[in-house]
């Protein structure tokens, strides 16, 4: 059996105040495919910028700076904010109010936004590089999340790293054909150091808003009622407690695993 040989092109976006990754993973690497991805690339981008001018709490003019002084008609005018609004309001609800959209008293859900404008722009503008024959996986991420996807008939899977910062090798390493991972990271010097025991929660699904909500409400609860959570709402991923001894969950059923991860 002839062993693959992968190649990785990825090309970088700075926008929306954090750093976008476009991968695809392919067996050759020739001119036409990195034309494709770089149009790829440039669409996402402009995508990206205009979100973000749409958006980004430091514009003025944005629809949420608007809520934010009190001006309600982005909710009529605009159906992705509403729905975002929505979505928010909605994610407070399912998380009993761990999960808050406000930040310093204002309406800021950036964190949300980042998510939502990924899985739109990995939808609208990289899932097409699938057409070609010649691409078999692609990847869109941030600092905090992930999503991928390969092609039908492929068998390719990505390797995916999950890393802390404090250590040189991955905590683990998941192996996905198609989905979403959110990640956070606890440094314990927030104002909800003393509410939470949970040092790093890695959430996977397909839907990207979803993982990032549940991946940011480990940093501000205890395990014991992420747990809860896990059970009730069907996660599936991992979270690791001040200790270091990783809680692993898939469809809701919890598995305990006392070995602490060196």
């Amino acid at each position: 059996m002839k062993i693959k040989k992968y190649f990785f092109p990825n090309m970088i976006i700075n926008q929306m105040n954090t750093q976008f990754k476009l991968e695809i993973a392919t067996t050759k690497n020739n001119q036409i495919l990195m034309e494709q991805m770089k149009l790829a690339h440039q669409n996402v981008e402009q995508f990206l910028t205009d979100i973000n001018r749409q958006f980004s709490p430091f514009a003025y003019d944005s629809l949420v700076s608007r809520f934010q002084r009190g001006d309600k008609t982005p909710l009529q005018e605009s159906s992705d904010f509403a729905m975002i609004y929505n979505s928010t309001v909605l994610a407070e609800q399912m998380t009993d109010g761990i999960y808050t959209p406000y930040f310093a008293g204002k309406y800021d859900p950036t964190n949300l936004i980042q998510a939502w404008a990924l899985e739109q722009a990995f939808n609208k503008y990289v899932t097409p590089l699938l057409k070609n024959p010649d691409i078999e996986g692609i990847w869109l991420s941030n600092d905090k999340q992930i999503k991928v996807a390969t092609r039908p008939d492929s068998d390719f899977k990505w390797a995916i790293d999950i890393n802390d910062s404090t250590k040189e090798e991955p905590v683990t390493t998941y192996y996905l054909q198609n989905g979403v991972i959110a990640m956070s990271e606890n440094d314990f010097e927030s104002v909800h150091m003393n509410l939470s025991d949970i040092k790093q929660t890695i959430v996977i699904g397909q839907n990207i808003v979803e993982a990032s909500v549940w991946a940011g409400v480990g940093l501000l609860t205890t395990v014991t009622k992420f747990e809860d959570f896990v059970e009730a709402y069907d996660l599936s991923g991992l979270v690791m407690d001040k200790e270091e001894i990783p809680l692993i969950f898939s469809g809701g059923e919890i598995k305990t695993n006392e070995k602490k991860i060196s």
